[in-house]
């Protein structure tokens, strides 16, 4: 296996794989195996079929999409493994051709951890505490910086490059949710589309902005909680489970995937009110300190 690695603007690489046509020939061996052993052809046991009767039965272009699949799941995460890669997209694939006599030639685009960069921002937290005390001193209630607020703070004093594949990865996935949200309103994608007056790249436009500001967000506040060593203990996570009160829910939010999802989200939590609390606490220092 050849493997080429080239550098591509905003975090992303490009990975030339070139697979040798022997190892092809044997990911095809290895899928025609499996499809005689599912094979059930009238005068023979099943699994018992000959290869090339069960060849003849097969869809070439659904074989040979088999072929693929199993050489791509063999040698992408190979040459991750020897290139040291470790991407945090799934892979965009470009395929040349097939052709069971030549070398299989495929490139795997993906993204990789931006460097990040974050400016000093708590007296710009401060500073935001006490402007908004300042409006509200006529009323009695208490006064809080908003989640929102912070992040955006935090943002402006951000520097990272936002790879693009994961801005397409975020905004297929708001238009996947978009669409089941038509579907449940009984409208199809071009039926709404025509009653917002919008084509599918306007609204692809409309997401780019959020998308990009979304997992900026994202970076930046994980490379907080790694810097400020936020942890949520085990404890604290059944407490957020426990909270849902609904049993079925409960018992899907057990999954490894959903604990790491809600202690992520409670990890992020915890930041932005310690950061709040923070910029009040110092804010009400200060206050003091003047009179």
């Amino acid at each position: 296996m050849k493997v080429k690695v080239t550098k591509k603007p905003k975090n992303t690489l490009e990975i030339n794989i070139i697979v040798p046509v022997q190892k092809v020939k044997e990911s095809y061996a290895e899928v025609m195996k499996d499809e005689v052993a599912k094979a059930d052809l009238p005068g023979f046991r099943k699994g018992q079929a000959p290869l090339n009767l069960v060849e003849e039965k097969l869809n070439t272009s659904d074989l040979y999409g088999e072929v693929v699949n199993k050489v791509l799941q063999t040698y992408y995460p190979q040459a991750l493994k020897e290139n040291k890669i470790e991407p945090i997209s799934n892979p965009k694939v470009e395929i040349k051709e097939f052709d069971l006599e030549k070398d299989f030639e495929f490139t795997a685009t993906v993204a990789t951890k931006p460097e990040i960069k974050i400016k000093e921002f708590r007296k710009d937290l401060k500073k935001a505490f006490e402007k908004k005390q300042k409006e509200h001193s006529e009323h009695d209630h208490e006064t809080h910086l908003a989640a929102a607020e912070v992040i955006d703070i935090i943002l402006e004093k951000t520097d990272l490059e936002v790879p693009e594949i994961l801005v397409e990865e975020e905004i297929e996935r708001m238009l996947v949710r978009l669409i089941d949200q038509a579907q449940v309103l009984g409208m199809s994608m071009e039926d709404f589309l025509k009653a917002q007056n919008k084509t599918t790249e306007q609204l692809r436009d409309e997401y780019k902005e959020g998308s990009e500001k979304s997992i900026k967000a994202e970076f930046a506040l994980q490379h907080l909680i790694a810097e400020e060593k936020i942890q949520v203990t085990d404890q604290e996570l059944e407490e957020a489970i426990a909270a849902v009160g609904d049993a079925s829910v409960q018992e899907q939010m057990q999954t490894p995937m959903q604990k790491w999802y809600i202690r992520s989200v409670l990890a992020k939590n915890k930041l932005i009110n310690e950061l709040m609390e923070e910029a009040e606490i110092d804010a009400k220092t200060a206050k003091k300190e003047k009179k």
